[in-house]
């Protein structure tokens, strides 16, 4: 990569979203031009008259984006001491360390690998693994604290400053830095290690996780949640692992597992059938179907926003038949504001396929309660919720006064 003043951003993303994603940027940033480009892999050239640090751009969000940051060369060669070497010799990594050491080092492979029969997947390969721990070894004095390979990778210190180190190719690296300002910036490749629990009656446990580990909603255990389009229940599944009360709704059979749950009760109905007192007390909805995502709005629609109804978040699952239908994600966030929901988010999972998670929030200050809880406490296991912000986006906030808390669940 020529060492001009010009800037360039690397994205990751789930392999097939790269249209999507050039597309998103070309909406958000039109003059950012792409570059080098592979399956789950880009690079975007900035104006030569524009520039951007690292801290400006972990406050950026792309919905396709799984993570982003600096990219500040690339490297190729065949032995792992050669390009261990030039690394840390590379101009743009002499300076980073000189003006701001990093924290932290992240090596992942661009495209994921199945780690078990379950379906689940990690960029940080076995190969990924070595390097890392070739690169720890090279590493100058004067980042002591990162050649030692940790036994267990721990999530990057918040807002902290990340190293990063993409295997492209077996032997081609590019490399960057960004920001740990997001509970995904905080892992390789901005995939959050969530694991698939052998009782876990389908992967929609772990997209599940997923969800409220990168959404932070405030969630309590004694919460009670509603999830539309249940069936078999790897979701619900998840939600009761949170210490939730969960009505599923769904005409389809749920597996015997969670029908034992006292915290669980089925409506075989779809959602536009349930009466609507079902919903009062309800804090939290849950839709997964497989119908267009205008049809699945409308139907959360119709129960949010009646009015004996106050749910206090969201999280939806919205399907892309069609990567055309993508065009229309700003338009679907600012129907859901319009329920009155200020905070809305949207991500494509890292668990997840060819289809969208949105969290939606009445007000963002609920965030706050999250927080606060965290701080009294200790670092949640991977796959719990994280009160941590993920956007620093403004937020239009409600003047409305909190919901109230409901007395218990109502089945």
């Amino acid at each position: 990569m020529s060492t001009s003043d010009a800037q360039f951003v690397f994205m990751t993303c789930r392999p097939g979203a790269e249209g999507a994603l050039k597309e998103e940027v070309a909406r958000t940033d039109p003059n950012w031009r792409p570059a080098f480009s592979r399956p789950g892999f880009l690079t975007f050239k900035l104006r030569d008259t524009e520039h951007i640090d690292d801290k400006q751009l972990a406050a950026r969000h792309w919905v396709f984006a799984h993570t982003h940051g600096l990219s500040l060369g690339r490297l190729s060669g065949t032995t792992l001491s050669q390009l261990s070497a030039e690394l840390w010799s590379h101009e743009g990594i002499a300076r980073m360390v000189e003006d701001h050491r990093p924290a932290d080092l992240h090596v992942w492979q661009r495209e994921p690998q199945l780690t078990d029969e379950r379906g689940s997947e990690t960029c940080v390969t076995p190969l990924a693994r070595e390097v890392e721990q070739a690169v720890r070894a090279a590493a100058p004095e004067s980042c002591t604290p990162l050649r030692e390979m940790p036994e267990d990778r721990q999530p990057s210190p918040r807002n902290s400053r990340v190293l990063d180190v993409v295997l492209v190719e077996p032997h081609e690296w590019w490399f960057g830095c960004h920001r740990a300002a997001t509970p995904p910036a905080r892992w390789p490749g901005g995939m959050m290690p969530v694991a698939t629990p052998d009782y876990a009656v389908s992967r929609a446990y772990a997209k599940m996780q997923e969800a409220l580990a990168w959404s932070g909603l405030p969630i309590e255990a004694g919460d009670e949640c509603v999830e539309i389009g249940c069936a078999p229940g790897g979701a619900s599944q998840a939600l009761l692992d949170h210490g939730l009360f969960v009505t599923g709704i769904d005409p389809a059979d749920v597996d015997e597992a969670l029908l034992a749950s006292p915290r669980f009760r089925h409506l075989r109905k779809r959602g536009q059938e349930v009466r609507r007192h079902e919903f009062q007390g309800v804090r939290w909805l849950a839709a997964d179907m497989n119908i267009a995502p205008q049809d699945a709005l409308a139907e959360v629609e119709s129960i949010v926003t009646h009015p004996s109804v106050s749910i206090r978040g969201l999280i939806l699952t919205l399907k892309l038949a069609d990567w055309e239908i993508a065009r229309k994600l700003p338009e679907f966030a600012e129907r859901i504001r319009g329920w009155g929901y200020r905070d809305v988010r949207m991500r494509q999972l890292a668990t997840s396929g060819q289809e969208i998670c949105v969290a939606a929030l009445r007000r963002r200050a609920l965030r706050r309660l999250g927080r606060r809880r965290t701080a009294k406490t200790a670092q949640p296991a991977v796959g719990q919720v994280t009160a941590e912000k993920t956007s620093s986006t403004p937020a239009r906030l409600r003047t409305d006064s909190p919901h109230g808390v409901p007395g218990g669940p109502h089945f």
